[in-house]
């Protein structure tokens, strides 16, 4: 099972990164904004553990079903901090 959640979280960053260059082919304020969203990703997969997921998920849930709890707050946070990001430099700049 561990391999699946590596596998997982592996082809999810590399999907972000080509996302982000598509972006940064199409506007370099864009670009910009999608790497603020990849960090934020970063940010929030990791605070996730304590802020979405109960302490009994851990022992009541499979480690799959942790693991989307936290790939889906994490990548929630991507998408909509890419996209505020890409918005207000694309507003302020262009």
């Amino acid at each position: 099972m561990r391999f699946f959640v590596v596998f997982t979280f592996v082809v999810a960053i590399a999907f972000m990164i080509g996302l982000d260059v598509v972006l940064f082919c199409e506007n370099a304020l864009y670009g910009v904004g999608g790497i603020i969203g990849i960090i934020a990703f970063f940010i929030a997969y990791s605070i996730s553990g304590d802020m979405i997921v109960a302490p009994r998920d851990y022992w009541r849930l499979s480690n799959w079903e942790v693991f989307k709890k936290k790939f889906g707050y994490g990548f929630g946070a991507f998408v909509m901090v890419s996209f505020l990001a890409a918005a207000i430099l694309g507003a302020c700049f262009a």
